[in-house]
């Protein structure tokens, strides 16, 4: 399963308060009031125990603002650990 789909369906499945909101990977989902600072929190520590790395490198909110900005982080922190 691709990154941007496990972060998608989690989001779908975990967080997203309206399951009716139309989004996509490229959505901004802090400015659309999808994800709120508590859910941004749970979406991390999902993301580090998902893929076994650390993101405090990363925790800055346009590393999360969209699915597609969380994928790339992701990614390019797991080429680093290989």
């Amino acid at each position: 399963m691709s990154v941007l789909t496990t972060i998608s369906d989690y989001l779908r499945r975990e967080l997203a308060s309206d399951p009716g909101l139309d989004w996509d990977e490229h959505t901004n989902l802090l400015a659309s009031g999808i994800l709120d600072s508590l859910s941004i929190v749970r979406l991390i520590v999902f993301l580090e125990e998902e893929y076994q790395i650390s993101l405090d490198n990363y925790l800055e909110l346009k590393n999360f603002e969209s699915v597609s900005a969380m994928a790339a982080v992701i990614e390019r922190e797991t080429r680093e650990i290989k």
